[in-house]
């Protein structure tokens, strides 16, 4: 938990990616201008307290939140910023009552958030656990974020 009230965010791009653990799995990228933090174990109840705190060396243009959230703290942190939240994917193996509430997530994103879409489902797989996404995955993922970045 102590690492929690440590996470700090310091925007040094134009373009942000923040999220949770899945970020940690994106390939290395030559983007000039993205930035990408990663905070394992956060979640969308973190996420207002992270950006909240944020110090910036560049004000972003575009922000992508990679965990779902009500976006209102990060348009007061940075009220010039697109901000734009995934869709997720999840694997189908999920067990349903997780499906289900992510598909209640997804609704929630697609209504009242700038979103983006998902990926292709054949682009698209996790590990044994049906959670952490594929090196494959993590790459498309990335792409498919960077072009709407762009």
């Amino acid at each position: 938990m102590r690492k929690k009230k440590e996470w700090g965010l310091n925007v040094r791009r134009k373009n942000l990616i923040i999220g949770d653990s899945n970020l940690c799995r994106f390939p290395a990228f030559r983007e000039q201008h993205l930035q990408i933090d990663c905070y394992p174990g956060a979640n969308f109840r973190h996420a207002g307290a992270i950006i909240s705190k944020a110090t910036c060396t560049t004000q972003p243009e575009k922000i992508i939140l990679a965990f779902g959230f009500n976006h209102l703290t990060t348009k007061l942190r940075f009220p010039d910023a697109r901000v734009m939240v995934p869709i997720i994917n999840f694997s189908p193996s999920l067990p349903q009552q997780e499906r289900f509430a992510l598909q209640a997530l997804n609704r929630y994103i697609f209504e009242n958030c700038y979103s983006i879409e998902t990926i292709q489902r054949d682009k698209f797989s996790t590990g044994p656990d049906n959670v952490r996404w594929s090196k494959e995955t993590a790459s498309a993922i990335l792409s498919h974020w960077c072009e709407a970045l762009n």
